[in-house]
């Protein structure tokens, strides 16, 4: 099988992936009008022609930049493409293929876990992760075998899985390398001992990472705001036993503190109660939808409720990501949630 490809995007990871296309014999387009460094023999002029016959259309651009170029890209697709991107998130970059393609255009969520520096150091072994697709099972197979093809091992995980755990690996250490880059690590030293190393590399890293990654990583993974709490407060626990030399630090609660806890668990349980209801609901539709043949879950119709909760929150002048966030995580439950009889 001959296979053709639109690559959309000539950032630094867009040229890497160039260079594997490359290297495997693969013949592609590069659209990238930011760019003025894609070689002749590459270079698309408009979006119509880079994805123009394309058995592939890989979006290699900023997560932000990813619904305005579909809604640009969707007339000049057809059904016989396959849509995939690349980003370092995946929860919503999936929203969006969702949104924009939904049934009519096939497309999957991928995360080449690999970028300029280690294709340039030559690490092995050289990773990808696909997402099951429940609305184009078929563009899973055909994005495996062409990261096969580019001497990828392949994993399969959902969107919610890639992020959690990209939020406990890529977020972390994006966080860590940045605070110790702003903190001065290693600066100036006269020298230092073999047990500073790691803190070195991660200072490093730091330093030679794309800019804007670091922003795409913490703020578009839906889990990342938890696991940098998380280990902020793992941080402030230890530093107090430090303080303490080594004993567990206590602060008295200020006065008026238990009665709003109190209220506040009062609410948490009313809230476990409206989960459980909805936990319910979601089974009764999970069976109707089985008896039609319908798929379960809807990504459409996810995509659907999480932008009108955003606009609910919007209304109230609160957060819309961080809204959009929680109504993730209650999906979540409500998909893996059991009714029990009562």
């Amino acid at each position: 099988m001959t296979e053709s490809i639109a690559l959309l995007g000539y950032g630094r990871f867009g040229r890497a992936l160039s260079g594997l296309l490359v290297d495997a014999g693969l013949a592609h387009r590069v659209f990238d009008p930011g760019q003025d460094d894609v070689p002749p023999a590459l270079r698309a002029l408009t979006l119509a022609e880079a994805v123009e016959g394309a058995t592939f259309v890989i979006l290699a651009m900023p997560v932000s930049a990813m619904r305005s170029v579909l809604e640009a890209l969707r007339p000049h697709l057809t059904p016989a493409q396959t849509v995939l991107d690349v980003g370092s998130v995946k929860v919503r970059p999936v929203q969006v293929l969702a949104s924009v393609l939904g049934r009519d255009i096939p497309w999957v969520g991928t995360h080449p876990l690999f970028g300029p520096a280690s294709l340039a150091r030559g690490d092995l072994p050289r990773r990808t992760v696909v997402c099951p697709n429940e609305l184009h099972p078929a563009t899973v197979h055909k994005a495996r075998a062409l990261f096969e093809r580019l001497g990828c091992e392949v994993t399969e995980l959902s969107p919610d899985a890639h992020d959690a755990l990209m939020a406990r690996t890529h977020v972390l250490t994006f966080f860590l390398a940045h605070g110790l880059l702003k903190a001065g690590a290693g600066k100036d030293l006269p020298f230092a001992p073999p047990s500073f190393q790691p803190v070195a590399r991660l200072e490093e890293y730091a330093r030679l990472e794309v800019p804007h990654l670091f922003g795409v990583v913490q703020s578009e993974n839906p889990y990342a705001r938890d696991a940098r709490v998380h280990l902020l407060e793992a941080l402030t626990q230890l530093h107090f036993a430090c303080e303490a030399g080594g004993a567990s630090a206590s602060v008295p609660a200020p006065p008026g503190l238990a009665e709003v806890r109190e209220h506040v668990d009062s609410l948490d349980r009313e809230l476990v109660h409206l989960l459980d209801r909805r936990a319910r609901l979601i089974h009764q539709a999970a069976r109707l939808k089985a008896e039609h043949g319908l798929p379960l879950p809807d990504s459409e119709r996810e995509a659907s409720l999480l932008e009108a909760r955003r606009q609910w929150a919007s209304e109230l002048n609160l957060d819309a990501d961080a809204t959009e966030d929680v109504f993730r995580a209650v999906l979540r439950f409500s998909r893996r949630a059991v009714p029990t009889s009562h």
